[in-house]
């Protein structure tokens, strides 16, 4: 069943189809939240109020073709409101500097030679090297596997701006990773030599 179709039946009602909705797409929302901040009763009650309202509402919503992508752009926004609101003391959160942890692992960044602990180690010392917004969307890109539509929905930006996103963070990682290599070289060369 479309996504279309599977939300015009859990607008209409229909609370198997809506079961179905959280069943699907808690894990992706969970791990997403996540990435934002460590507090996870935080995520978690942010995950529970956006589909406590998603219930209470679903009458008045309007459509999408892309639940995963209407309920990410959806938890973000709860989630930043939520961490803007805390006490300066606590955090001090701005959109466009909220902190996005992107950790890097076997498991989610498929990783050809997960025995090469060197080149785990390098990609996460990449990651850690940018900026927020660009692990956000690296993180939508390639670990959701969305389009540049998807990403610039879910994160309120325009097209071009993920395109640019991206662009920037690839480039950011492979100039890191060209450095890693070279500095590797360069130590074995002066091992053996």
């Amino acid at each position: 069943m479309e996504d279309e179709h599977i939300w015009a039946s859990f607008k209409s009602g229909n609370r198997e189809v809506f079961e179905q909705i959280f069943r699907t797409h808690i894990r992706v929302l969970y791990k997403y939240g996540n990435r934002f901040t460590h507090d996870t009763a935080l995520v978690e009650d942010c995950i529970q109020d956006l589909f406590l309202d998603l219930w209470r509402k679903r009458q008045s919503l309007g459509t999408t073709d892309s639940i995963k992508r209407y309920l990410l752009g959806s938890l973000r926004r709860r989630i930043i409101r939520k961490l803007q609101r805390k006490p300066v003391a606590q955090a001090h959160i701005d959109l466009e500097i909220h902190v996005f942890h992107l950790e890097l692992n076997a498991e989610d960044a498929h990783i050809e030679a997960e025995n090469d602990l060197a080149q785990q180690r390098a990609l996460k010392e990449a990651s850690a090297k940018l900026t927020n917004r660009q692990r956000e969307v690296i993180y939508l890109k390639f670990f959701q596997e969305m389009s540049y539509e998807e990403i610039a929905s879910v994160m309120e930006i325009s097209y071009q701006s993920a395109r640019n996103l991206v662009y920037a963070a690839l480039k950011a990682i492979k100039k890191h990773m060209v450095l890693i290599k070279l500095l590797f070289l360069l130590f074995f060369d002066r091992l053996y030599h």
